[in-house]
């Protein structure tokens, strides 16, 4: 028997339907406020993630699914969106700002878990090219109308890490402190010291969160432009009441960060999306000189922390009559009413209990020439004007 690969997930039934809800929201809410869709290749050059996201990553150097193709170049399947996106700018929208929103399949080899797999499903938005303080609120504004309509409750959790240069400065700073503490932490964090050190702030290890917590933070290292810059976002959040909670430690999990940083934590504790600002990364590519600022939402975690669903589907059509089956289903076609039917013409008994399972109103018994309500256990002729 040929068994499903390790780390990935079968989307059926309920799971199916809440990815559906998922996909379908996001695409109206943000097409609604003007992003463009893009559809990204699957299959990217290594080297765009290697620039990207850092030669040193974790990513990069354990999680990427990387093969050479026929032609011996370096191909990847793509861990993250934003890369993609930056490349896809700097090809074809280079000197403009443009709003993009992307949904599709990301890979990265990591250890299977509850909301972690190794082929996952991650919807973005992003705002690229010449980007500001507005560019900054509606990314963060049109993500929390996102998640209010499908009804989750969560928390913004909000934060700077500065610019480039100040951030190297922290790195450097708080590797010294880390260095000095290594036997204390997790084996996990002892492995990201060296290349990862500003990851290890995103460590749940309990080793680790005391020595987290009496680390240096970031703030001292930051420029009076940098604060201000932060504080001037804060400040539009609070005029709108929208709700966050400043968090210090907050750092992201990739290298292009710089500025503004945040999180969606749903009311289990679960990060179901986040993002900041990129504005080096198109250099740090070297295709060009334009910033961006985006969001990514985890759709697999999201789909976890979606209560049921309750479908209310209406039309069944059963029968044992293959030629009356479709003169019904012609009749049904042409007044555009949705419907469903059986897979293959059953016993009625059967067709009428998969009707019944699937929650369906209505049963249109092409053998009788009826409809059945089922919630009201009344029976009428079939006729055009009998379908409400």
């Amino acid at each position: 028997m040929i068994e499903q690969v390790k780390g990935t997930n079968n989307i059926d039934g309920e799971l199916a339907v809440k990815y559906n809800l998922i996909h379908n929201t996001f695409y109206k809410i943000f097409k609604s406020y003007g992003y463009e869709q893009v559809i990204t290749p699957t299959l990217e050059h290594a080297e765009l993630f290697k620039k990207s996201i850092g030669e040193n990553s974790e990513i990069v150097t354990k999680q990427m699914y990387q093969f050479k193709d026929k032609a011996g170049r370096d191909i990847v399947l793509r861990p993250e969106g934003t890369s993609s996106l930056v490349r896809y700018h700097a090809e074809n929208n280079k000197d403009f700002t443009k709003k993009y929103i992307y949904f599709g399949q990301m890979f990265r080899y990591e250890n299977p878990q509850k909301n972690r797999y190794r082929e996952f499903s991650q919807a973005g938005a992003e705002i690229i090219g010449n980007v500001d303080l507005y560019s900054e609120f509606q990314v963060i504004n049109d993500s929390i109308n996102f998640l209010k309509s499908l009804n989750l409750e969560f928390k913004l959790n909000i934060n700077t890490i500065g610019s480039v240069k100040e951030r190297e400065k922290y790195t450097k700073e708080l590797y010294k402190y880390f260095r000095s503490n290594l036997k204390k932490l997790s084996k996990e964090s002892q492995d990201k010291l060296e290349n990862n050190t500003l990851r290890i702030l995103d460590s749940n290890e309990k080793t680790d969160l005391k020595i987290i917590n009496d680390a240096p933070t970031m703030y001292k290292f930051l420029s009076e432009e940098s604060l201000e810059k932060f504080n001037s976002l804060l400040l539009l959040l609070d005029n709108k009441g929208i709700k966050y909670q400043k968090n210090e430690r907050l750092v992201r999990g990739l290298d292009y960060y710089n500025d503004l940083t945040f999180e969606f934590i749903s009311d289990q504790g679960v990060v179901v999306g986040g993002g900041g600002r990129y504005d080096k990364l198109s250099e740090i590519l070297n295709i060009g000189k334009f910033q961006g600022i985006g969001v990514a939402f985890g759709v697999e975690r999201i789909i976890n922390q979606i209560n049921k669903i309750e479908t209310s589907n209406k039309y069944y059509l059963i029968g044992s009559n293959i030629s009356k089956m479709i003169n019904y289903s012609i009749t049904l076609d042409s007044l555009n009413i949705p419907y469903d039917k059986p897979a293959r013409l059953s016993k009625i008994n059967s067709q009428f209990k998969e009707a019944k399972s699937k929650n369906y109103q209505y049963i249109i018994n092409t053998d009788e020439d009826t409809i059945k309500n089922l919630r009201t256990n009344t029976t009428v002729k079939f006729s055009k004007k009998a379908l409400s």
